[in-house]
């Protein structure tokens, strides 16, 4: 095995062959239609059984296939599954490597290995010896390292004992680029849902407003779901609630005496009428996911009566939390105040709803 970087020269009808395959790559209109040109030009001119190509975050621990030739969908849930553990994969992120395959960058044994204790480990485990993941003998995989990472492999299964070779892979070099741009315009433009069905493991899908932002709270990539809540492109900064909330937790996990620990906290964030636990972590790239949880309670600003009073946004939140049962040391801690500020507040409110006292004020707010 060798890990050499030296470049192989094709001969004149791979060559050609590839420039066909490009200029075939500008007139595909549909994640469809790409999917037929894998299987009549790319599949045969790599000598590969099947194609994928796929979603991923930083880490690949979350992939999600966009669409394949030539594997069954049955079986995507649990490829998807499996993707973290491919030794292949992890070899590429830690080498920060663009195109890799077995046997000429990691041994081939390293593959059935992983399958075999996937297995041992997962609740697919009932599935061995009847999964397509049974049938894979070797793979070759090119990775677009941009937010959220695009992830492009082919197999060649039992009936194609061969390795990849050199010149596959330098095949796919040159390819890379072109494929990845056609990939990423068309899901740009058909949206994310495609043929796979969402799982409670998919980031891009889940019914959970969602959002991947730089350490200075830029986003990088949102779901449909957040996008939808907060009106937000790429690009975009998040308000100054959810910054607060990033900037607290960014200086948590600095001040943390264990940084191996991954580092996640909740908070409450208030969008009228509905109330988000909203939870913060990090990943290696110092990337930061947020994810926003409804609650089963809506803020008390759903409440009609509540609407009469004039209460500021600010106000509104104090509501929000005092309905939860919090008390003003942990709503201050929450909106990042004072406890003088959050009482300044609470007197507010009491004022403008002509309350006398906290008991009857929760009462006031969970009138429906």
């Amino acid at each position: 095995m060798s890990h050499s970087r030296e470049i192989v020269s094709l001969p004149e009808e791979d060559y050609n062959a590839v420039l066909d395959v490009i200029t075939r790559l500008l007139s595909h209109r549909t994640i469809r239609s790409l999917a037929s040109l894998f299987r009549s030009h790319l599949l045969p001119l790599l000598d590969a059984s099947t194609g994928f190509y796929a979603w991923a975050d930083s880490d690949f621990l979350r992939p999600r296939i966009i669409d394949a030739v030539g594997i069954p969908e049955s079986d995507f849930n649990t490829i998807q599954a499996y993707f973290p553990s491919c030794p292949l994969a992890q070899q590429m992120v830690d080498r920060r490597s663009l195109v890799e395959t077995y046997d000429l960058d990691i041994p081939r044994w390293k593959l059935q290995d992983s399958v075999a204790r996937f297995f041992e480990a997962h609740p697919a485990r009932k599935l061995r010896g009847s999964s397509y993941l049974d049938d894979i003998r070797t793979m070759l995989l090119t990775i677009d390292p941009s937010e959220p990472a695009l992830v492009i492999g082919f197999h060649r299964l039992n009936a194609c004992r061969e390795s990849f070779t050199r010149r596959e892979k330098r095949i796919l070099e040159i390819l890379r680029p072109h494929l990845c741009h056609a990939i990423e315009t068309l899901v740009l433009k058909e949206g994310l849902n495609n043929r796979v069905s969402t799982t409670e493991e998919d980031p891009l899908e889940s019914q959970t407003p969602m959002v991947r932002v730089t350490r200075d709270s830029r986003i990088v990539h949102q779901n449909s779901k957040f996008r939808k809540l907060f009106n937000s492109l790429p690009g975009d900064t998040l308000g100054s609630s959810l910054t607060r909330f990033l900037e607290s937790r960014i200086r948590d996990y600095e001040e943390s005496s264990d940084a191996r620990i991954p580092a996640t906290e909740s908070f409450w964030y208030c969008l009228c009428p509905s109330v988000f636990q909203v939870d913060i972590s990090r990943s290696k790239d110092d990337r930061w996911l947020l994810e926003l949880h409804p609650l089963s309670d809506a803020c008390p600003g759903f409440n009609p009566i509540l609407r009469q009073y004039w209460l500021t946004p600010k106000e509104k939140e104090v509501c929000c939390r005092v309905r939860q049962g919090f008390d003003n040391q942990e709503i201050a801690s929450q909106l990042f105040i004072s406890i003088h500020t959050a009482k300044t507040h609470l007197k507010n409110i009491y004022r403008k709803l002509e309350i006398p006292n906290r008991p009857r004020l929760v009462s006031f707010l969970n009138k429906k």
